[in-house]
């Protein structure tokens, strides 16, 4: 067992061990966890190199939208290591070379599109603008054999529920109560959600969130809801809805899919802080550092800072304290001077480490301190997972208690017709929220159905859900979405300044999109010196938000940066277009795909 394996996976996820090579070195792993968490677990932070600077990259995210860092496996390149499980034998090789160059002109490379020359004489700046271009990290092309034809699977069903968490199992109970054929799309390996991880009781709830996880996930089998685990709903398309599972490896499996409503509950995105060297590897999101402790027995380090101590945040510092991590929290606010553990006033953060955090540097209330870490977990905000909503068309707009939001109604419908939102999607911060949205949402998708007997139901569940959100104190802050929704407007809302900023100026080592390097400082010119304020233009003239995690993890931070410095509504700033596909899909995979038009 190696220092940061704690335990054996927990009953449920345990399977057998096998033998990974990684660089032609053999270590242990699990066939219930991905390869980044094995390479985690066995002290391998970092995996690969960023694409213009080099600079060395692990994974933020465990999603698998969240592609920080991508290796080879089996000779195949560009595979994501965290939606591919271990096998007997596997083969990964990682990317740690850095050209000598860049170690010389990183400080001068402008890694947004907006290039400033480095010489200024008109016939040598052609040249070295070949010489970056040719420099950037990108796949080099390679020959490998694809292991089958991918055929493509029409999967056809009433109601199509994306999700599969607590929100969207409760949607897909009560629709198959109401006799819909239900079809659930879950890109983890099991059914349960982040609440599968939470063995300590939810706000509002009398049991373990592990324990009514998997309660609710009995009941959905008992019922006959079919599932594609290890699959992700990649996108609306005028003639398809198509989702895809990467296996088998090189070629994958596409799916059509066919439905007469959908209930989008994706949960929510765990918002990378943003401070200096935030791109180091060892810095992650609290849920894979929860998932990672709760399913595979690994802690993400012996010394850990938790940025924010929100919810989120404490109630991961005590599943962590548990295993015999020191704990420290950091906080912007000044609220709440002298709780234990916890460091408020918090002004700006600096990692110190190249291939993996060793210390913070901290800048508090006019003294600075230094913290000797080997881990830091970005708990300070999180959005609703807005793409796949607004993929179909869904309105989204801003609002300062939730973030970017599919504007609905206390049933759960969004702007798109029959399309529902439940849970993290929504906005809605606890599981018994989520719970009750979720059965909710699969209501309104049976009476929009023609199932009328789920009618009287459904009106009084929103009762009792409208008294939840008075009972956690949200409801005022609800049913300012649910206005927006009937009367189609959009709030001016403001913010003092963005709840993931931990810098004191826009700095050059400061990431907010670690796919294409784009700083801070990239990102603060692009405002004040060029004058945009629209954040599609931004993602036009910088390139943030359109490679390998497709704006997942920048594209929020990018527009609250924005608003803040440009004195705007987020509303104003806008969110970008969010096109499909929402996961890179093998090009071979995608040519051999065939849609009925008929």
């Amino acid at each position: 067992m190696t220092a940061l394996r704690v335990k054996e996976p927990t009953s449920g996820h345990k399977d057998g061990v096998v033998s990974i090579n990684v660089d032609g070195t053999t270590i242990e792993g699990f066939t219930s966890e991905s390869i980044s968490v094995t390479l985690y677990a066995n002290g391998m932070k970092s995996f690969d190199r960023s694409k213009k600077l080099y600079r060395p990259r692990g994974f933020f995210s465990l999603h698998p939208q969240a592609r920080t860092a991508v290796v080879s496996v089996n000779g195949i390149p560009a595979v994501n290591p965290s939606e591919i499980y271990l096998t007997e034998g596997l083969k990964v090789r990682t990317q740690q070379k850095r050209p000598l160059s860049m170690r010389f002109f990183e400080s001068m490379v402008d890694t947004s599109l907006l290039h400033k020359p480095i010489v200024k004489n008109r016939l040598i700046w052609p040249i070295a603008l070949r010489f970056i271009a040719n420099s950037i990290n990108n796949p080099e092309p390679a020959e490998y054999e694809i292991p089958h034809g991918a055929s493509t699977i029409v999967e056809k069903a009433d109601l199509v529920v994306v999700g599969g968490g607590v929100a969207g199992l409760s949607a897909a109970v009560e629709a198959r109560k109401h006799g819909l054929e239900v079809l659930q799309i879950n890109d983890g390996i099991e059914l349960g959600g982040e609440m599968l991880c939470d063995k300590l009781e939810p706000p509002g709830m009398s049991e373990p969130g592990c324990v009514f996880a998997r309660n609710l996930m009995k009941k959905a089998v008992e019922l006959g809801v079919k599932v594609l685990p290890k699959t992700t709903l990649v996108g609306f398309f005028e003639d398809a809805v198509l989702a895809f599972s990467p296996y088998p490896i090189g070629g994958g499996t596409p799916y059509i899919i066919s439905a007469e409503a959908y209930v989008v509950a994706t949960g929510v995105v765990d918002l990378p802080c943003i401070f200096a060297n935030n791109d180091v590897p060892g810095i992650m999101d609290a849920s894979s550092a929860l998932k990672m402790l709760s399913m595979h027995g690994v802690i993400t380090g012996k010394n850990v800072a938790i940025l924010g101590a929100t919810e989120r945040g404490l109630r991961l510092a005590e599943h962590l304290k548990k295993h015999a991590v020191s704990v420290v929290i950091l906080e912007k606010s000044k609220d709440g001077v002298g709780k234990s553990n916890v460091i408020h006033g918090v002004k700006e953060v600096i990692a110190i480490g190249k291939d993996q955090v060793e210390a913070l540097e901290v800048k508090c209330n006019g003294e600075n301190f230094r913290l000797n870490v080997d881990c830091v977990i970005c708990a300070a905000s999180v959005n609703p997972d807005i793409k796949i909503s607004a993929q179909a068309g869904a309105k989204i707009a801003y609002f300062k208690e939730f973030g970017f939001v599919p504007i609905h109604d206390s049933f759960m419908r969004t702007s798109k017709s029959n399309l529902f939102v439940a849970g993290g999607a929504s906005g809605s911060p606890y599981g018994v929220l989520h719970v009750i949205e979720g059965r909710i949402a699969g209501l309104s998708a049976a009476v929009a159905l023609n199932k009328t007997g789920a009618k009287a139901e459904r009106e009084a569940l929103v009762k009792e859900y409208r008294s939840l959100l008075q009972k956690f104190g949200i409801s005022d802050s609800k049913e300012k979405v649910f206005r927006s929704f009937e009367m189609n407007v959009m709030p001016d809302d403001k913010i003092a300044e963005p709840p993931t900023l931990f810098c004191s100026k826009p700095r050059r080592d400061a990431f907010v999109c670690f796919c294409e390097d784009i700083r801070l400082w990239d990102l603060h010119r692009a405002v004040s010196v060029y004058g945009f304020t629209n954040l599609e233009k931004v993602k036009r003239s910088t390139g943030i938000g359109t490679a390998r995690c497709q704006g997942r993890l920048c594209l929020v931070n990018s527009a609250l940066y924005m608003a803040y410095i440009a004195g705007l509504s987020p509303n104003s700033v806008g969110i970008s277009r969010q096109r499909p596909l929402a996961i890179s899909i093998p090009i071979n995979t995608l040519a051999a795909m065939e849609v009925d038009r008929t």
